[in-house]
């Protein structure tokens, strides 16, 4: 059966991303990724963001710039599942930024390991990762 869902439904659904949630919405991404399709997020999970202060994530949602840059180093247009990543070394971000896959066990995307994998939506599939894809 296939997904119904969509990428921003589900992942407000799992309630793993709030803080990327959150910074698509500011930036109207969410009505974006709503519709448009498919992607392949590389989603970080809230803890990610749980050991940096409170203060830098306000400044980093102050400059709409540098987080649309963020949030576009975690996207890329098509859907890759995990087989499909097996099979890749690399990816272009939506920001035109290289993410490197490695595999020794583990897929990585820059050195972070995919920690759920295949989340399958109606425009795309998430991947959740436990840190964040600094540009």
């Amino acid at each position: 059966m296939s997904e119904t869902k969509t990428i921003v439904q589900k992942a407000i659904e799992m309630g793993e991303f709030t803080t990327l949630v959150d910074a698509a919405k500011k930036l109207g991404l969410d009505k974006k990724f709503d519709s448009d399709g498919p992607y392949t997020i590389f989603a970080p999970m809230e803890k990610a963001f749980e050991p940096i202060p409170d203060s830098v994530i306000d400044e980093a949602f102050d400059d709409p710039d540098y987080l649309m840059d963020v949030i576009n180093n975690h996207i890329v247009k098509g859907k890759y599942l995990i087989s499909d990543l097996m099979e890749i070394g690399s990816l272009t971000a939506l920001n035109d930024k290289k993410l490197e896959i490695s595999k020794d066990g583990d897929v990585k995307i820059n050195g972070i390991p995919i920690e759920k994998e295949d989340i399958e939506c109606s425009n795309g599939v998430i991947h959740a990762i436990a840190d964040i894809l600094i540009p």
